[in-house]
């Protein structure tokens, strides 16, 4: 009676994807899809570092009492000498609001309601981005349209384009930004790049807003938030959206954060008795679980330094991945040159394939990627890389 009309939504882009994957009964298929750090056996594994954090907290007797509606304040100060570095926190702390968020996803939705509600709804994201950005900024009441970013022709960031596109839009347009390790194509300003663009955005007063969803996975924890600096020093108000899946393994534990930079200090106590209002019509409470793990592990010297390391190692596995496939389909003599995949960073690149290439993959080779082309380097390894490489050959020199 009530229901009979309701009709059935897409599936989601990624793992309706991951669900076909799971389906296919074929013995030798990959899982190029989604974003989920796997070790050379393939399996989804919780860093050790991590690990002990967790159990050295199992004992912990919890309070039977909600966390405040913005979280856990020993998390998100701990997290922000992580995104800002620890010396510019510390000057800037009384100009950044600061919260817990329900993964980096929660936060993008508060800061976009945030925005929305307080007149400024019109942002703009890179084209292409992740797909569940236009959704979520959607929902949270803004306007969305998008930018220059990525030349096919190039296999790259299409810098001028990008500066081109933005000086359309009209000031206090809010522009999402990638950190570092753009998703989907692997491909990131250089810091001359970023230094040029915070002048063009300062001066045309465009707001950034940052998706901090790869920190470690790039070059380090340094060098990936090096944008954020930059950006801090010249004096910008702007939004970080945080997120500790990738980076601390938490993926199922939901944990993020979001930073809100105004520009004196005067206006912190309102920005935060606004964004708690939204964060109470949406949740109420934040989950004091996750965010714990993460204090814990940022507190005690011993495990921030192994958490260091097993970041490493999961950025070298990574990068590995990346140059061994270039490496064997440079050798295949591919009329392609894949070379280009080297200048990506992070656990995604795009091999740059038409739809029709992606779709044979998928159906002959049991294959799976996405539409436009992007492959998650974490699901490949050394048993399956050159079943992968023989079938981009064979897709590719079909052309």
């Amino acid at each position: 009676m009530f229901f009979q009309e309701v009709l059935e939504a897409k599936a989601d882009p990624i793992f309706g994807l991951n669900e076909a994957f799971q389906a296919d009964p074929r013995p030798n298929k990959v899982n190029l899809v989604v974003g989920i750090y796997k070790d050379d056996a393939l399996r989804p594994v919780l860093m050790p570092s991590v690990k002990r954090a967790k159990d050295e907290l199992v004992a912990t007797d919890f309070t039977a009492d909600y966390l405040p509606i913005d979280g856990f304040p020993d998390f998100y100060n701990r997290i922000g000498g992580l995104v800002f570095g620890e010396n510019l926190w510390a000057e800037n702390q009384s100009r950044i609001y600061a919260g817990q968020t329900i993964g980096g996803t929660g936060a993008i939705q508060i800061g976009g309601q945030f925005l929305s509600q307080e007149g400024m709804k019109s942002i703009v994201i890179p084209n292409p981005t992740w797909p569940t950005h236009r959704s979520i900024l959607e929902r949270a009441g803004c306007t969305v349209d998008s930018y220059a970013y990525y030349d096919r022709k190039q296999h790259g960031v299409d810098f001028e384009a990008l500066l081109s596109s933005l000086s359309s839009f009209p000031e206090k347009t809010a522009v999402l930004l990638h950190t570092v390790c753009h998703n989907p194509t692997g491909c990131d300003l250089s810091v001359r790049e970023w230094e040029e663009l915070s002048r063009f955005m300062k001066n045309r007063k465009l707001l950034p807003f940052f998706d901090f969803a790869y920190h470690g996975l790039g070059e380090g924890i340094e060098k990936d938030r090096k944008p954020i600096e930059i950006f801090l020093e010249e004096g910008h108000e702007m939004i970080v959206a945080y997120s500790c899946s990738k980076n601390f393994s938490l993926y199922c534990q939901r944990v993020g954060a979001l930073f809100i930079v105004e520009e004196n200090g005067l206006g912190k106590r309102r920005i935060g008795s606004q964004v708690k209002r939204i964060m109470r019509s949406l949740y109420s409470n934040p989950p004091a679980y996750g965010c714990q793990i993460v204090a814990h592990l940022l507190q005690v010297s011993s495990l921030r330094a192994e958490w260091e390391k097993d970041l490493a190692s999961m950025r070298h596995r990574i990068a590995s991945m990346r140059e061994s496939l270039i490496q064997r389909l440079s050798a295949s003599r591919s009329k392609t040159d894949f070379q280009f995949l080297l200048k990506h960073k992070g656990m995604f690149s795009f091999i740059d394939l038409e739809q029709s290439q992606v779709h044979r993959l998928i159906h002959e080779f049991g294959i799976f990627l996405t539409d436009n082309g992007r492959i998650s380097l974490s699901g490949l390894s050394s048993r399956n890389i050159e079943y992968v490489v023989k079938g981009l050959i064979a897709v590719c020199e079909s052309k």
